[in-house]
Protein backbone atom coordinates (compact mmCIF):
# COMPACT_ATOMS: atom_id res chain seq x y z
CA UNK A 1 0.00 0.00 0.00
CA UNK A 2 1.41 3.37 -0.97
CA UNK A 3 1.12 6.46 1.23
CA UNK A 4 3.16 8.60 -1.11
CA UNK A 5 6.37 6.68 -0.60
CA UNK A 6 8.06 8.89 1.97
CA UNK A 7 6.02 8.41 5.17
CA UNK A 8 7.52 6.11 7.78
CA UNK A 9 4.98 3.41 8.63
CA UNK A 10 6.40 3.07 12.15
CA UNK A 11 5.85 6.75 13.04
CA UNK A 12 2.16 6.37 13.79
CA UNK A 13 2.39 3.42 16.21
CA UNK A 14 5.39 5.05 17.90
CA UNK A 15 3.45 8.30 18.41
CA UNK A 16 0.39 6.37 19.61
CA UNK A 17 2.57 4.54 22.14
CA UNK A 18 4.11 7.80 23.31
CA UNK A 19 0.64 9.31 23.81
CA UNK A 20 -0.28 6.24 25.88
CA UNK A 21 2.81 6.76 28.03
CA UNK A 22 1.78 10.39 28.60
CA UNK A 23 -1.68 9.19 29.67
CA UNK A 24 -0.11 6.75 32.13
CA UNK A 25 2.04 9.51 33.60
CA UNK A 26 -1.09 11.67 34.00
CA UNK A 27 -2.63 8.80 35.98
CA UNK A 28 0.46 8.60 38.20
CA UNK A 29 0.30 12.36 38.81
CA UNK A 30 -3.35 12.03 39.79
CA UNK A 31 -2.61 9.17 42.20
CA UNK A 32 0.35 10.93 43.82
CA UNK A 33 -1.58 14.18 44.19
CA UNK A 34 -4.54 12.40 45.77
CA UNK A 35 -2.30 10.52 48.20
CA UNK A 36 -0.48 13.69 49.25
CA UNK A 37 -3.83 15.32 50.05
CA UNK A 38 -5.07 12.36 52.10
CA UNK A 39 -3.74 12.89 55.61
CA UNK A 40 -4.29 9.23 56.55
CA UNK A 41 -1.93 8.20 53.77
CA UNK A 42 0.61 11.03 53.66
CA UNK A 43 0.59 11.82 57.40
CA UNK A 44 0.34 15.48 56.35
CA UNK A 45 -2.56 17.84 57.17
CA UNK A 46 -5.71 16.78 55.33
CA UNK A 47 -6.01 18.61 52.00
CA UNK A 48 -2.72 20.33 52.91
CA UNK A 49 -4.60 23.01 54.83
CA UNK A 50 -3.33 24.57 58.05
CA UNK A 51 -4.97 26.83 60.54
CA UNK A 52 -8.48 25.89 59.47
CA UNK A 53 -10.70 22.92 58.76
CA UNK A 54 -11.43 21.88 55.20
CA UNK A 55 -15.10 22.69 55.77
CA UNK A 56 -14.07 26.33 56.26
CA UNK A 57 -13.08 26.61 52.60
CA UNK A 58 -15.40 27.66 49.81
CA UNK A 59 -13.50 25.31 47.55
CA UNK A 60 -11.91 27.86 45.23
CA UNK A 61 -8.62 27.98 47.07
CA UNK A 62 -8.66 24.47 48.41
CA UNK A 63 -5.88 22.45 46.80
CA UNK A 64 -8.01 19.36 47.47
CA UNK A 65 -9.84 20.05 44.23
CA UNK A 66 -6.71 20.04 42.07
CA UNK A 67 -6.79 16.25 41.45
CA UNK A 68 -10.17 16.73 39.76
CA UNK A 69 -8.44 18.97 37.24
CA UNK A 70 -5.68 16.41 36.81
CA UNK A 71 -8.36 13.80 36.13
CA UNK A 72 -9.68 16.00 33.34
CA UNK A 73 -6.25 16.12 31.75
CA UNK A 74 -5.88 12.37 32.28
CA UNK A 75 -9.11 11.70 30.40
CA UNK A 76 -8.09 14.01 27.56
CA UNK A 77 -4.74 12.24 27.33
CA UNK A 78 -6.45 8.83 27.29
CA UNK A 79 -8.69 9.95 24.42
CA UNK A 80 -5.66 11.21 22.52
CA UNK A 81 -3.83 7.93 23.20
CA UNK A 82 -6.28 5.78 21.29
CA UNK A 83 -5.00 3.98 18.23
CA UNK A 84 -4.78 6.05 15.06
CA UNK A 85 -6.69 4.38 12.24
CA UNK A 86 -6.17 4.72 8.51
CA UNK A 87 -8.60 7.35 7.17
CA UNK A 88 -11.56 6.00 5.23
CA UNK A 89 -10.67 7.86 2.03
CA UNK A 90 -7.45 7.68 0.13
CA UNK A 91 -7.26 11.51 0.16
CA UNK A 92 -5.15 11.56 -2.96
CA UNK A 93 -6.79 13.46 -5.76
CA UNK A 94 -4.37 12.12 -8.37
CA UNK A 95 -4.89 8.48 -7.39
CA UNK A 96 -1.19 8.02 -6.71
CA UNK A 97 -1.62 6.77 -3.15
CA UNK A 98 -3.51 3.73 -1.90
CA UNK A 99 -4.08 5.11 1.61
CA UNK A 100 -3.56 8.39 3.37
CA UNK A 101 -0.77 8.66 5.89
CA UNK A 102 -1.77 8.51 9.54
CA UNK A 103 1.38 10.12 10.94
CA UNK A 104 -0.08 13.64 10.93
CA UNK A 105 -3.13 12.56 12.92
CA UNK A 106 -0.94 10.64 15.39
CA UNK A 107 1.40 13.61 15.74
CA UNK A 108 -1.47 15.90 16.74
CA UNK A 109 -2.83 13.37 19.23
CA UNK A 110 0.59 12.83 20.82
CA UNK A 111 1.04 16.60 21.15
CA UNK A 112 -2.36 16.84 22.87
CA UNK A 113 -1.45 14.07 25.31
CA UNK A 114 1.92 15.74 25.89
CA UNK A 115 0.26 19.03 26.85
CA UNK A 116 -1.97 17.08 29.25
CA UNK A 117 1.02 15.49 30.98
CA UNK A 118 2.65 18.93 31.26
CA UNK A 119 -0.48 20.21 33.05
CA UNK A 120 -0.78 17.14 35.29
CA UNK A 121 2.88 17.36 36.33
CA UNK A 122 2.53 21.09 36.96
CA UNK A 123 -0.40 20.48 39.28
CA UNK A 124 1.40 17.69 41.11
CA UNK A 125 4.41 20.01 41.51
CA UNK A 126 2.14 22.69 42.98
CA UNK A 127 0.70 20.18 45.47
CA UNK A 128 4.21 19.02 46.42
CA UNK A 129 5.21 22.66 46.92
CA UNK A 130 2.16 23.11 49.15
CA UNK A 131 3.13 20.01 51.14
CA UNK A 132 6.56 21.50 51.81
CA UNK A 133 4.93 24.80 52.77
CA UNK A 134 2.42 23.40 55.28
CA UNK A 135 5.08 21.29 56.96
CA UNK A 136 7.49 24.24 56.99
CA UNK A 137 10.14 22.16 55.25
CA UNK A 138 12.67 23.65 52.88
CA UNK A 139 13.07 21.96 49.53
CA UNK A 140 16.17 19.83 49.01
CA UNK A 141 19.04 21.92 47.64
CA UNK A 142 18.73 20.45 44.14
CA UNK A 143 15.04 21.44 43.99
CA UNK A 144 15.11 24.87 45.65
CA UNK A 145 15.23 26.86 42.42
CA UNK A 146 12.51 24.68 40.88
CA UNK A 147 10.20 25.13 43.89
CA UNK A 148 10.92 28.87 43.92
CA UNK A 149 9.87 29.09 40.28
CA UNK A 150 6.67 27.13 40.99
CA UNK A 151 5.86 29.41 43.92
CA UNK A 152 6.48 32.51 41.79
CA UNK A 153 3.57 31.36 39.62
CA UNK A 154 1.41 29.64 42.26
CA UNK A 155 2.25 30.94 45.74
CA UNK A 156 1.44 28.63 48.65
CA UNK A 157 -2.25 28.60 49.49
CA UNK A 158 -3.17 29.93 52.92
CA UNK A 159 -6.56 31.49 52.22
CA UNK A 160 -9.07 30.78 49.50
CA UNK A 161 -8.35 32.26 46.10
CA UNK A 162 -9.13 31.23 42.54
CA UNK A 163 -6.34 28.82 41.52
CA UNK A 164 -7.37 28.05 37.93
CA UNK A 165 -5.54 30.91 36.18
CA UNK A 166 -2.40 30.33 38.27
CA UNK A 167 -2.43 26.60 37.48
CA UNK A 168 -2.93 27.36 33.78
CA UNK A 169 0.15 29.62 33.83
CA UNK A 170 2.11 26.92 35.65
CA UNK A 171 1.11 24.34 33.02
CA UNK A 172 2.24 26.74 30.27
CA UNK A 173 5.53 27.23 32.12
CA UNK A 174 6.04 23.45 32.28
CA UNK A 175 5.45 23.15 28.53
CA UNK A 176 7.86 26.01 27.87
CA UNK A 177 10.52 24.29 29.99
CA UNK A 178 10.04 21.03 28.07
CA UNK A 179 10.74 22.75 24.76
CA UNK A 180 13.74 24.64 26.15
CA UNK A 181 15.45 21.36 27.03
Amino acid sequence: MSTGGYHNAMATPALDDLAAIWADICLLCDRHASKLLNGKVSLLPDLLMTGRHSADSDGHGNVGYVPMAITGYLEQAKLAAQRTFIPGTESAGAGQDDVATTAFFAWTKEATAGRCVDAAMAMLAMIASQALHVTERTPPPALRSFVDQIRAIVPPVGADRVLGPELARLAEWFTQKVFEA
